[in-house]
């Protein structure tokens, strides 16, 4: 196989898309037609899995931090007070660290950012 990516692979039924599955059975990888039923062995060249591990360094962790009080996903709550400002309105989010589960609040009024553990 050259540098193209792996093939689509068609059901010779339907002409519907095969989709890759495990035969947990046979132990082997098997293309499948959600729509009939068939299914084919992979041939064992494209038995590749891959694995993207990212390594985060204490820099990029600590970017996620900047600046959330703009972000809309996150959830925000009336229930703190701001230890600089004493404003009452903090976004917060969690993070999972070695010491176990934090919470992290974020001030909507003067950014000042601090945390809490679970």
């Amino acid at each position: 196989m050259s540098g193209a990516g792996p093939k689509l692979r068609f059901c010779p039924e339907s002409n519907d898309l095969l989709y890759p599955k495990e035969d947990k059975e046979r132990k082997k990888l098997v293309y499948f037609c959600r729509s009939c039923g068939y299914q084919e062995d992979a041939h064992p060249s494209e038995w590749c899995v891959y694995r993207n591990e990212v390594q985060h360094t204490s820099r990029e962790k600590s970017v996620v931090l900047q600046d959330v009080r703009s972000d809309p996903t996150l959830p925000r709550t009336r229930d703190v007070r701001c230890p600089v400002c004493s404003h009452n309105e903090a976004v917060f989010f969690t993070s999972s660290t070695e010491q176990g589960m934090e919470l992290f609040f974020s001030c909507l009024s003067c950014g000042h950012r601090w945390r809490d553990y679970v």
